[in-house]
């Protein structure tokens, strides 16, 4: 089982990440060995262009997070430009 307070530590430089262009995540929650996150842009004001696409910021979130939360193999983003 995944530790919640390790997910909370972890997120700190992915939002340091998304942060020069207004975006932010939160998390949702987690599901086994997955950590499940949602994109938030109300800030951001080129969402198409300056923030990454979803896979490559699952990509790198999971790079970012797993040395810090043992167990976790895999992020999921949702991301409102795919609704």
């Amino acid at each position: 089982m995944i530790d919640t307070a390790m997910i909370a530590d972890s997120l700190a430089p992915v939002r340091e990440l998304l942060a020069p262009d207004g975006a932010d995540v939160v998390l949702i929650g987690v599901e086994k060995d997955t950590v499940k996150l949602r994109l938030k842009l109300e800030s951001a004001e080129c969402t198409d262009v300056c923030v990454m696409p979803r896979r490559l910021l699952e990509t790198l979130a999971l790079q970012m997070m797993q040395p810090l939360v043992p167990g976790l193999a895999a992020v999921s983003i949702e991301d409102p430009r795919e609704a």
